[in-house]
């Protein structure tokens, strides 16, 4: 079967032609911060026969298998999916690029998301299950408090992005991802959060002030972080 993939919108790779070398695009997605909707406009300019969703790892658990790559098929050209920054650090490219979500934000769409989601081994998940954990406590685990720093860009150079995007931000960082791509798609609709009631939910505790005052001390450094790309 004949697999034809294109590379920029224009460039084609025919069976019995050597691997790609060099990947088109890395899009790392940052949990629940934009990478579904994302996803969704890669396969649909790619294919899904060129495009990798490496969603093999758990993130959050930490480990030295989270930067084992997996192999590349022939004829991949982007790869996209929950991975370490670091899994690819070495992985030819010719553009590189991630969302960025508030932290606070991020965090708490995370903790409500998995209430919904059945166990996929996922230490972390497992943990905040077993334990009943609250917000605050959640926030709290090693893993999510530098979830930035450390989880998903911990020993990686920011600098070999070619676009940190801003949720928040789409209006002026979705033009700047389709300069850089060619992709000329239409800004995609961001996914819900998929727990019971959670527009309310996110409407209370952005209102809260004491809460909130606790989350963004014990996401300080995340905070921080995310505000570079503002």
């Amino acid at each position: 079967m004949d697999v034809d993939c294109a590379a920029g919108g224009n460039a084609h790779l025919r069976r019995h032609e050597p691997a790609v070398q060099t990947l088109d695009l890395i899009s790392l997605h940052v949990p629940k911060a934009f990478g579904t909707s994302l996803g969704k406009v890669l396969a649909e300019h790619y294919g899904p026969q060129c495009m990798l969703r490496d969603y093999g790892v758990s993130l959050e658990s930490g480990g030295a298998r989270r930067l084992v790559k997996p192999n590349l098929q022939p004829g991949t050209l982007v790869v996209h999916g929950h991975f370490p920054a670091a899994r690819y650090a070495d992985m030819p490219a010719r553009r590189r690029v991630t969302f960025l979500r508030d932290p606070v934000r991020r965090t708490v769409s995370h903790f409500f998301f998995w209430q919904t989601e059945p166990r996929h081994g996922n230490a972390v998940h497992d943990q905040l299950l077993d334990g009943r954990l609250g917000l605050l406590e959640f926030a709290r685990l090693p893993a999510i408090r530098r979830f930035y720093a450390d989880t998903v860009f911990g020993g990686c150079d920011m600098r070999s992005f070619d676009l940190v995007g801003i949720v928040e931000d789409l209006a002026r960082d979705w033009p700047r991802f389709q300069r850089l791509t060619g992709i000329q798609a239409q800004l995609p609709h961001l996914n819900r959060n998929s727990y019971p009631g959670y527009a309310e939910i996110i409407g209370h505790v952005m209102s809260d002030a004491a809460l909130l005052r606790e989350l963004r001390g014990i996401l300080a450094e995340d905070i921080e972080f995310y505000a570079r790309y503002l």
